[in-house]
């Protein structure tokens, strides 16, 4: 009974450490994506180069939030297939936006919709896995995913007919912003009712 009580102890230990990690991870994510997404709207048609050079470094940010969320989960003894999946599928949508943007933009939004698309699917793996494991906010993350799904292929089939412009991502970041936000308040709340429990 001593050990299993124990044990349970440390399950609930990983379990609030692992929240907390995610936590931040999801306002980290919230700030840089209204950033991001100012910054393009305001240099996208006065200073192109600048704008696409945000475009390139969009996934490969995406790629470092999924590292990070890697390296602390599998302390906590999670591991996901599909993140490191999304991983390498960031790093080569941003090989693949980095020969397009500067010469055909419109061709680097398709691919940036092809991105999207596949991450916003394996999101949304990540989100029912976690809520599964009793992680807070994941619907939040998972609404997240699916929005994104429907997004990539928007933005898949209007790059390609050249009827996407990088400004338009903004949209993406932001509304992608407002989901991590949302989430980061759900773990916050989450973790505020371990903190009252133990204290009962």
């Amino acid at each position: 009974m001593q050990t299993a009580k124990v044990v349970g102890q440390i399950m609930e230990t990983i379990s609030i450490d692992s929240m907390r990690a995610l936590r931040n991870l999801y306002f980290v994510r919230t700030a840089f994506q209204v950033t991001w997404a100012s910054v393009v709207i305001s240099t996208a048609l006065t200073q192109p180069q600048l704008a696409a050079i945000l475009f390139l470094l969009y996934p490969l940010w995406d790629v470092t939030c999924t590292v990070y969320d890697l390296k602390t989960s599998s302390q906590y003894g999670n591991t996901h297939t599909s993140q490191i999946i999304n991983a390498l599928l960031g790093v080569a949508a941003a090989i693949a936006i980095g020969i397009t943007v500067f010469h055909k933009p419109t061709y680097a939004v398709a691919v940036f919709g092809f991105w999207a698309f596949g991450a916003g699917a394996l999101q949304l793996i990540a989100g029912f896995v976690r809520r599964k494991q009793e992680l807070g906010g994941q619907w939040a993350m998972i609404l997240s995913g699916a929005q994104s799904t429907i997004a990539g292929i928007a933005y898949f089939v209007g790059g390609l007919a050249d009827k996407r412009h990088i400004k338009d991502v903004s949209g993406y970041a932001a509304f992608g912003a407002i989901y991590f936000l949302i989430g980061g308040i759900l773990l916050t709340r989450k973790l505020s009712q371990f903190a009252a429990a133990e204290v009962n």
